[in-house]
């Protein structure tokens, strides 16, 4: 047997996917980073979201000035990041004014 050929077999001992995550960690993090652009470029600009990469997943977390926004940006992150485990902390804003007076002690 030739020695050349051991190389072919013996890349079975590695464990699978080692050398993808290194690359699908990347990809994560290219793929998180293009959200954040497209964020900051389309309609409604959303600059106070944030999204993090945490234990293979990702977080997406900020505050919007409405409902209508909050959708906007739920299906822009899910265009974005299809495929990847996303969990999501988006809170509305309150901006209405109050309905009543605020009794002061």
């Amino acid at each position: 047997m030739s020695p050349f050929a051991q190389p072919a077999s013996g890349g079975a001992d590695r464990p699978a996917g080692d050398a993808g995550n290194a690359g699908n960690a990347g990809n994560i993090e290219y793929r998180v980073a293009h959200l954040h652009d497209r964020l900051a470029a389309e309609e409604p600009a959303e600059l106070g979201v944030r999204a993090e990469v945490r234990a293979g997943s990702v977080v997406v977390t900020g505050t919007v000035p409405s409902a209508e926004c909050r959708e906007t940006l739920l299906r822009t992150v899910h265009e974005e990041l299809a495929g990847l485990a996303v969990h999501t902390d988006i809170q509305v804003a309150e901006t209405a004014s109050p309905d009543h007076a605020e009794d002061l002690p």
